[in-house]
């Protein structure tokens, strides 16, 4: 019995376990609909700012999309956007690996590591990140963490960020954006229209857009790694709860073996010694 007893045990855990693998993946697969619901209201703002950004070249003939105002600095900048909490599978390893290799190839840059997960990985590999800080846990902490990035790029000319693109079913890809300068291919638009009426020089008027351009790009890169790292964790919170369904099914099978054993075992004794005070021998 004593057997049936630890197999008692280890059911009570691992149903407790399950539990708490369910909540959090009830947790995940809500945050991952939130941030869903918030993109496609940030990717019109990015397109919007992109517009009106093309319209305002136009204030300034001979001004391009290359002359648009960067950082006001010449930092070299890679930001990678990682986990903030666990559970995530590889998500972090991947992000880091690319976030090496554009190190690699730009030696000078310094590195900003957002996400708690992430900056732990990293001085496990002994990479040491000029900032790190954390990343948002919630829609609602996006804007929080896009400020914050922001001022790391204050004194920036060049910087590039790599962050995880959602994908249906908890899918994700890592990809590696160039967010300054602004790239001149999202400014195809230029001169497609006539200048619009505005209110400030032309110049200050591209170098607020230049900004808002940033933030928008920003925020879109953090909500889509939101997005991504809850989908990740989903994917290894189900798994968790089949591998742990399957061992509860393992086990409830051992426990009603065990408990015929022990009835077989208590009828045979009860046969035995019946046989033992009606045998023979008896008078």
């Amino acid at each position: 019995m004593e057997q049936l007893s630890r197999i008692k045990d280890r059911i009570g855990s691992l149903e407790d376990l399950g539990g708490l693998i369910r909540a959090l993946r009830a947790m995940s697969a809500s945050h991952v609909q939130e941030a869903q619901g918030a993109l496609p209201g940030i990717v019109k703002y990015v397109e919007a700012v992109e517009g009106a950004i093309a319209e305002a070249l136009a204030l300034s003939p001979g001004l391009s999309g290359r002359d648009m105002p960067s950082g006001q600095g010449a930092a070299d900048v890679v930001i990678v956007i990682c986990a903030e909490h666990g559970f995530v599978g590889a998500f972090n390893e991947r992000l880091l690996d690319r976030a090496a290799a554009e190190l690699a190839d730009r030696p000078n840059a310094r590195l900003a590591i957002v996400g708690r997960r992430g900056a732990m990985l990293a001085e496990e590999r002994g990479i040491a990140p000029e900032w790190s800080f954390p990343m948002a846990i919630d829609v609602a902490s996006v804007l929080g963490v896009t400020r914050h990035t922001a001022r790391v790029l204050s004194d920036a000319a060049h910087a590039r960020i790599a962050y995880a693109e959602y994908r249906p079913g908890g899918n994700y890809e890592v990809v590696v954006k160039t967010i300054l300068p602004i790239d001149p291919a999202v400014l195809t638009r230029a001169g497609a229209s006539g200048a619009p009426m505005h209110h400030l020089a032309p110049d200050l008027l591209l170098e607020r857009l230049a900004d808002e351009y940033l933030f928008s790009e920003i925020t879109r890169a953090v909500m889509q790694s939101l997005a991504s790292e809850n989908g990740a964790r989903l994917r290894v919170m189900e798994s968790a709860d089949r591998s742990i369904g399957d061992k509860l099914n393992g086990l409830h099978r051992d426990e009603r073996v065990l408990r015929q054993e022990a009835i077989t075992s208590e009828l045979l004794d009860v046969v035995v010694g019946s046989e033992a005070v009606s045998g023979p021998g008896r008078r």
